[in-house]
């Protein structure tokens, strides 16, 4: 994702918000470099694909013009068996189409 007009500080706060406000916490890091998740990971081993365990590392950094952003999901799903892979795609692909909803308001017109 690329930020015009916003510096590190203020797109790393941006998606802070944007993650405390859907239900997770900060597991690491500071909202610059860090490590987002909800659900228990102690469940997560358990209960396998019936957990409902989330995890995304975010990025933020700059380059000469622009401030840019990278958040991905650090879960495969894989512990959680065929049917964690299965659930795990779709929570990614709600959690994304979010996500751009969210940014939108930040946009440059």
């Amino acid at each position: 994702m690329v930020f015009v007009g916003y510096s590190e500080t203020d797109v790393g706060n941006i998606l802070r918000d944007f993650f405390l406000f859907s239900g997770f916490a900060m597991e690491s890091g500071v909202p610059t470099s860090c490590v987002y998740a909800t659900g228990s990971a102690a469940g997560r081993v358990v209960l396998g694909g019936f957990s409902n365990r989330k995890k995304f590392e975010v990025r933020v950094w700059a380059d000469a013009t622009n401030t840019l952003a990278q958040v991905e999901s650090v879960m495969s799903g894989a512990s959680g068996g065929l049917l964690g892979v299965i659930r795990e795609r779709g929570s990614r692909d709600e959690f994304k189409s979010r996500l751009e909803v969210f940014l939108q308001q930040f946009a440059k017109k």
